[in-house]
């Protein structure tokens, strides 16, 4: 780039753009994902990206929904008309978000991204750390389901916005040491996962092995032999709504203790340093045990807490088997 100034060029090093001067010119090397560099693609993107995509996304249904758009003649291809049709919502999203980013500039002196990360990404990561918060995420998720709604998907824009950032952090963190010692973050996405979500929310692995020993009722029974083979799997919903857990008062208070102890369990693990935090992402299908050794870089250890909070799922579920089989049976 001709004619940039000793000024300009260390606005575009601060960006994280490989920019270096040579004579009156200024030479930019893009090796990352667009100007601004990977801190901007990375995890200290991701929050921002969650906000504009469903701020720009709101703006653009509502100006359809209102026919703010180019009219095309009713002759014209449906595909041309739809394309024209989408030019003025994307345009007034995009414009808007431009706006606001040269507001943020002239008037901060930081581009929309580092303001939310400086005062809304980071607290929140800093807060979601302590192991209270992350017991109370694992305990609203199991609240929300007992009510018939997804825990996990209503409390998905906090739990992937805050925890998931911390695991990508935490993944630099080991490609730049090699090693898991001194990690950021303690809680990540993966961690809930791996070790209080073991055959779906509320740990129903638990609750399905002590069904297949204890439970004396056929249709229970017949429940847990169709939701077992799932449940391995990580998929719970035959469970959720077959047993049914969901407005069952029988199984109210394990559905509600039983991750968050698991929770506990795992987090004091890990703080101690008997386990590495989770810096690795795994698909949620993973089966017990597997899954932590695999988001823990290969941990036995992991392994066996998960197999340990399996054991005290089991423990906590079992009386309340017990207590269903003195209810009767419905025909």
């Amino acid at each position: 780039l001709p004619g940039v100034d000793a000024g300009s060029l260390d606005a575009l090093k601060a960006l994280g753009v490989d920019a270096v001067a040579s004579g009156d010119a200024v030479n930019i090397s893009v090796s990352g994902w667009g100007y601004m560099g990977s801190g901007y693609t990375g995890a200290g993107g991701l929050f921002t990206a969650l906000i504009v995509g469903l701020l720009s996304s709101m703006i653009y249904v509502k100006l359809m929904i209102h026919k703010i758009t180019i009219k095309m003649p009713d002759n014209v291809p449906p595909a041309v008309g739809n394309a024209f049709a989408a030019i003025i919502p994307g345009c007034v999203a995009i414009y808007v978000f431009g706006i606001i980013t040269q507001i943020c500039v002239g008037a901060a002196g930081m581009y929309p991204n580092e303001l939310i990360q400086k005062w809304i990404q980071a607290p929140l990561m800093g807060l979601s750390q302590n192991m209270w918060s992350a017991i109370l995420v694992s305990f609203l998720v199991q609240l929300l389901w007992f009510f018939g709604l997804h825990g996990s998907n209503v409390m998905a824009p906090f739990i992937e916005g805050v925890y998931t950032p911390a695991l990508l952090e935490n993944l630099a963190y080991f490609e730049e040491h090699h090693t898991t010692k001194g990690m950021p973050y303690v809680w990540t996405r993966g961690s809930l996962d791996a070790y209080a979500q073991m055959g779906g929310s509320g740990v129903t692995l638990g609750l399905l092995i002590a069904i297949l020993i204890f439970s004396k009722r056929k249709d229970v029974r017949e429940v847990g032999k169709l939701a077992a083979p799932m449940g391995v799997f990580n998929i719970n919903e035959p469970i959720i709504f077959g047993l049914p857990i969901v407005l069952n008062p029988i199984y109210l208070i394990p559905w509600l203790l039983v991750p968050p102890v698991c929770t506990l369990i795992a987090y004091l693990f890990t703080v101690g340093g008997i386990i590495p935090p989770v810096y690795v992402q795994v698909p949620w299908v993973m089966p017990v045990g597997i899954y932590a050794f695999l988001a823990t870089g290969g941990s036995i250890m992991a392994g066996v807490v998960a197999l340990i909070n399996l054991g005290v799922s089991f423990l906590i579920w079992t009386p309340f088997v017990l207590l269903a089989n003195r209810t009767q049976e419905v025909e």
